[in-house]
């Protein structure tokens, strides 16, 4: 929701939406004659997560909200303004002048405040110049951040950690194996270096994963050098709660199938680097089972999908917190989607993901590794990859989520319709028709190209309807629905259509 909203709604637009709007993720309503202590709280919460809107002037009521009015608009103003000035009322400001507007609704004066996130380096934002006093939103309510939360706020706000040291660590515990194999691979890609010639300390030394110490003339690996090379114990004593895990839960049975983890016995260190080899290796075989019909009925093998299930692995990998102790990073693959989740929050949203450009992984020197090897997409442009691969391919488009404690991202290589398998087969046909045509349609317009009853697509309707999978815009004759693709999908839609007429620029 953009703060422009309320700026040009009419002021009954604006009165009904407020009646109606209940206290959710994004909202806070609380009734005040002036700016209650309760307000800083939510602005912390707010500033912390993902943003929102702090109103003034409205209790939260059955069955509607009541607009009560702020009794002194002029007061509680000055008070927030004064506040907010004050480092030791707030650590960081994020509103600013345009984020705080007044309405007069038949008299009754509301005030509403959007509260910006924070930029990562600026989190946590505390009250009262107490780091304890830090409070993050979930659900429809605040609370104080625990001990593990402030933590990982702590860690989010500094340079990448892969980067540094790992003091008392040494090539000793890099598994030769995986060093060899990937000084080989790295190698072929770039022959003029002579990565080949050189020793294995030279090598991770020329590459930036691992250096000498300036006081000691010490070779000292990096923390991230160990992730990704190093022995499975070794990685385990500077990182206890290391965990890597992949599960193949295709089919019907309740238990995977196949499983790679650092836990069970294996022929190969689970350092990131096999991990990443085998787990890849596994899911390119997969998709060797996946085919689409083209136009002259050939089967035809899936465009591109292997490229952006090995960015989403890379992406899973190096934006890792491998200090947390939950959730474990993991993979599963399920009869037309795979999961990918990983601990820690994605340190760029979930829009500039989409959008691509901006790259901040939160482990530079596992995403350097990686580029090394060619497995990823240059920097800042994976997510617009992924994006436009289900695009391309009529695919379910990807869902992210990310929060302080995990990322999890879905890819579907099948497409919307089939990705609801309680949906029936007319719904799927109308979704499908809807969802492939681009734009809105009518009854008739379904009915000419599926060639259903109207009976039988009026009823697929309804269904689409209550599984919030379609819209319906207009009313009467000239009614016609469409799907409710999210903002992100249009983004996707746009730059795919861009490129294309760059092509054709003479």
């Amino acid at each position: 929701m953009d703060n422009i909203l309320f700026g040009k709604e009419k002021s009954e637009e604006l009165e009904r939406f407020l009646q109606n709007i209940h206290e959710k993720h994004f909202f806070e309503l609380k009734k005040a004659a002036e700016l209650p202590s309760s307000f800083w709280e939510s602005y912390s919460s707010f500033a912390n997560t993902v943003g929102g809107w702090i109103i003034l002037g409205v209790l939260e009521d059955k069955p509607q909200n009541v607009i009560t009015g702020v009794d002194n608009p002029e007061k509680a103003l000055t008070n927030l303004w004064n506040q907010l000035s004050n480092r030791n009322k707030v650590s960081f400001r994020t509103v600013d002048n345009q984020d705080v507007n007044t309405y007069d609704l038949d008299g009754k004066k509301v005030i509403i405040v959007h509260v910006k996130e924070a930029p990562d380096i600026q989190k946590p934002v505390y009250l009262n110049d107490k780091l304890e006093n830090t409070w993050i939103r979930t659900g429809d309510g605040d609370r104080k951040a625990t001990k593990e939360e402030l933590a990982t706020f702590l860690r989010n706000a500094q340079p990448a950690l892969d980067s540094l040291y790992a003091d008392g660590f040494t090539i000793e515990d890099l598994d030769k194996e995986s060093l060899i194999t990937f000084k080989e691979r790295v190698s072929m890609r770039f022959p003029k270096k002579n990565y080949i010639e050189m020793g294995n300390g030279e090598f991770l030394a020329e590459i930036g994963a691992c250096g000498k110490d300036r006081v000691t003339n010490e070779l000292k690996i990096k923390r991230g050098a160990l992730l990704f090379l190093g022995k499975t114990n070794s990685i385990k004593e500077l990182y206890p709660h290391y965990h890597v895990d992949y599960f193949n839960r295709k089919g019907s049975n309740e238990r995977w199938s196949d499983r790679v983890s650092d836990d069970e016995p294996s022929d190969y260190e689970m350092n990131l680097y096999n991990f990443y080899n085998i787990v890849y290796g596994k899911m390119r075989l997969l998709l060797q089972e996946a085919f689409t019909l083209g136009q002259d009925q050939l089967r035809l093998p899936i465009s591109d999908f292997d490229e952006t299930l090995r960015e989403c692995l890379v992406n899973c990998l190096a934006h890792a917190d491998y200090t947390q102790g939950y959730p474990t990073t993991k993979i599963d693959v399920y009869d037309g989607w795979f999961c990918f989740i990983n601990p820690g929050k994605m340190l760029v949203s979930p829009g500039q993901f989409i959008a691509g450009g901006d790259s901040r992984p939160r482990n530079e020197l596992i995403m350097k590794l990686f580029r090394l090897l060619g497995a990823s997409e240059r920097q800042g442009f994976g997510g617009p990859l992924i994006y436009k691969s289900a695009v391309q391919n009529d695919f379910r488009r990807p869902e992210i989520r990310t929060d302080l404690e995990r990322t999890e991202l879905h890819v579907w290589n099948i497409d919307l319709a089939d990705s609801y398998p309680e949906l029936s087969e007319d719904a799927k046909t109308v979704l499908r028709v809807i969802t492939k045509n681009g734009q809105a349609l009518s009854i008739n317009s379904v009915k000419n190209i599926s060639n259903l009853t109207e009976y039988r697509i009026r009823k697929a309707v309804q269904d689409l309807e209550s599984e919030d999978l379609i819209k319906k815009i207009g009313n009467g004759p000239t009614t016609k629905y469409t799907t409710k693709a999210a903002s992100i999908e249009f983004l996707t839609q746009l730059q795919i259509a861009l490129e294309e007429l760059k092509k054709n620029l003479p």
